[in-house]
């Protein structure tokens, strides 16, 4: 028998993690409970955790203060991204909220004293950094602009913060490190290597002398130490086919002599330590992805979130100096996982002769040939890891053969290929896409004709601009919080999304027109021949409802096989078990339906 939906998402999937300053306290997000909150444990053998967030709205963040007493944490409503901000002692009682007004946040921290919190955050119109006294309630607006701001980070003294500044410059690519004055935001000090390259995540080194932050000015993102002071820096190499994964900011040892940082090569990941006189040694843990990792104070413990394709999440443990490491998490699951498909990793040629990696996953059951889909990941800035699907292997447990693929676009791959779809949305990307079925539909154990697309956010815009501009590739899809109309999108979006929309199409709609509505769905809808179900969220503000309702209105005048799925309190992604199952079965099941396998 094959593993069911029901019990692939009953393994709870951890989301965040935080190290208290002195290695003892473990904080971490997780749906556990059947929806995501937070949970405090002991990094201590045998330590069970507790949770300390309560409620039906998801708490996906949470940052423990330096003491490691307090814990704060964001919290919006239905989905709608619109976070307060909240302070409860670690033992989850007396929760306060310390906002007035909820804001999009897209990061927060805490100053060294424990005195102050700062958030980056976005609204229609602006972005900025916004400040909290802790003891008093008192709050400002240290800056507001029109360029985002966010993984805002304090410098040891307090005196100073770090964060990434999207734009900068003319190159819509731009990213840098900006640095601003606590006290005289009007003092700023920008960490820019060239124009057109993305600097992002500066972290202090503990004797303030230095930055460590990411790169990709060499051609791949990489870790470089820049001189606080000064103009010198060191770029930290790498071995061919790596690249620095940026999702965190790079960690320091506490003499500040060496920084922690994560590798991904062909989609699977490493924790390196890596000295600044340039030695470089490979951290303990498994094979697979580290999703996020902390360091604490003392540079004496390191906890990481790991996961692969066949193993779920689990925190682990390593104390600097030794070379094992410990889980911190239960390994305990109530399915066999032997059962779970082996992941394949595989290379195919786009239609341009492009080398796409991808992950295959084969069918975990039933007759030959088998049935199969093709998942294009969100983003598009983005990748397929090696890490733990529950949506993939639900999807291969009920019997389709999956081909997630690396298209153009993707992380990993060095910025040129990063930056392939820059301009080109729907274009070149869409191709690698129907290549990867092409290559499907070559797999012997492979039904040709029942090769389905599945996909959420950017992977639902790929789902839709595929049935609606190759409609002779694929024999059915599901798109979940898809992308319809760029235009209408734009209008809609806040001033953070518009940063995001300018880097992709090469400019604001003013000036992109043309290519903005060339690469949408809705104006291409008539082509569109096989069957589809569409889901939107009621509050999301990534990919807004009103232009997929109009798609969905216009397959109705044109009594087109659709269905349509309206999560009424949900934003772009759920926190809610529930509702990620629902998502895999209505999907799995319309599947099953349109392509007639019983």
């Amino acid at each position: 028998m094959p593993i069911s939906i029901d019990e692939l998402f009953s393994i709870p999937l951890i989301y965040r993690i935080d190290l208290s300053s002195d290695g003892r306290t473990l904080l971490y997000s997780s749906n556990a409970s059947g929806v995501t909150h937070l949970y405090i444990s002991q990094t201590k053998h045998g330590s069970k955790p507790k949770q300390i967030t309560h409620g039906n709205d998801p708490v996906m963040f949470g940052f423990l203060s330096p003491s490691g007493n307090q814990v704060l944490y964001l919290k919006d409503k239905d989905g709608n991204a619109l976070h307060h901000l909240l302070l409860t002692p670690k033992d989850g009682k007396k929760t306060r909220q310390i906002t007035k007004n909820p804001r999009r946040t897209s990061g927060a921290c805490w100053d060294p004293s424990g005195k102050e919190i700062a958030r980056s955050f976005t609204t229609q119109k602006s972005c900025g950094i916004e400040v909290f006294n802790v003891e008093t309630g008192e709050n400002n607006v240290l800056v507001e602009q029109e360029n985002p701001l966010f993984d805002a980070n304090y410098s040891h003294d307090g005196k100073w913060i770090a964060c990434t500044e999207y734009g900068g410059g003319k190159d819509p690519k731009n990213m840098q490190v900006t640095v601003l004055k606590r006290n005289n935001p009007k003092d700023v000090i920008h960490f820019k290597i060239k124009e057109g390259s993305r600097e992002a995540n500066p972290s202090w080194s503990p004797d303030g002398k230095r930055l460590a932050f990411f790169t990709d000015s060499k051609g791949k993102n990489q870790v470089v130490i820049q001189d606080f002071r000064g103009s010198d820096r060191h770029f930290l190499p790498l071995k061919k086919g790596e690249e620095a994964v940026d999702w965190q900011r790079p960690c320091w040892s506490a003499k500040s002599d060496a920084v922690y940082y994560a590798v991904s090569k062909h989609s699977r990941t490493c924790l390196y330590e890596h000295s600044t006189n340039g030695e470089r040694t490979s951290l303990p843990f498994p094979d697979g992805t580290i999703l996020f990792f902390k360091v604490s104070k003392d540079g004496k413990t390191i906890v990481a979130l790991h996961s692969s394709l066949s193993s779920p999440h689990c925190i682990y443990l390593h104390k600097v100096g030794s070379k094992t490491v410990r889980p911190l998490t239960s390994r305990k699951y109530k399915v066999n996982l032997a059962k779970l498909a082996k992941p394949r990793s595989v290379w195919y040629e786009s239609s341009d002769g492009l080398k796409i990696h991808a992950w295959y996953l084969p069918a975990g059951n039933g007759p030959l040939p088998r049935p199969a889909v093709i998942w294009p990941h969100g983003g598009p800035t983005s990748q397929v890891y090696d890490a733990w699907p529950a949506y993939l292997q639900s999807i291969s447990q009920s019997g389709f053969a999956i081909l997630a693929p690396n298209f153009r676009g993707s992380t990993g791959y060095g910025t040129e290929f990063r930056n392939m779809n820059l301009c080109d949305l729907g274009g070149g990307d869409l191709e690698d896409v129907v290549a990867g079925a092409k290559w499907l539909a070559k797999q012997r154990d492979i039904d040709k004709s029942k090769i389905a697309v599945f996909g959420h956010s950017y992977g639902g815009y790929m789902t839709l601009i595929a049935l609606t501009k190759r409609p002779d590739v694929f024999a059915a899809g599901v798109a979940l919080m898809p992308i319809t109309d760029w235009l209408e999108t734009y209008e809609l979006e806040d001033a953070d999304f518009h940063k995001t929309d300018q880097e992709l199409f090469g400019g604001p709609p003013e000036k992109k027109r043309e290519l903005y509505r060339d690469r949408s769905p809705i104006n291409f809808i008539s082509s569109i021949r096989v069957p589809v179900l569409i889901k939107a969220g009621r509050n999301d503000p990534a990919c807004p409802i009103q232009p997929i309702e109009k798609f969905v209105k216009k397959l109705e005048e044109m009594k087109h096989p659709h269905e349509f799925v309206v999560a009424e309190k949900e934003g772009h992604m759920s926190g809610r078990v529930d509702s990620l199952k629902k998502d895999v079965t209505t999907g799995v099941n319309y599947l099953k339906k349109a392509l007639n396998i019983e």
